[in-house]
């Protein structure tokens, strides 16, 4: 057997296959809801932008429109 054979013939390791899913996903309760809008609201309480909010004009990609009253 020569060197390309031997390398051909070594078994390659590979990701083995995730398990399937048990069943579809469900809708969240409103309970779950609640409790993670709270988490997420706890999470984001004292959270502030740091960084330059002005983006250049050819960056911006939504734009504020001003309506008249």
């Amino acid at each position: 057997m020569n060197a390309y054979e031997r390398l051909m013939a070594e078994a390659i390791p590979t990701r083995p296959t995730p398990p399937p899913n048990p069943s579809p996903p469900r809708p969240w309760t409103p309970e779950e809801q609640a409790r993670h809008w709270n988490e997420l609201g706890e999470a984001i309480a004292d959270w502030h932008w740091a960084d330059n909010t002005r983006v250049g004009r050819r960056r911006a990609h939504l734009q504020l429109v001003r309506r008249a009253a």
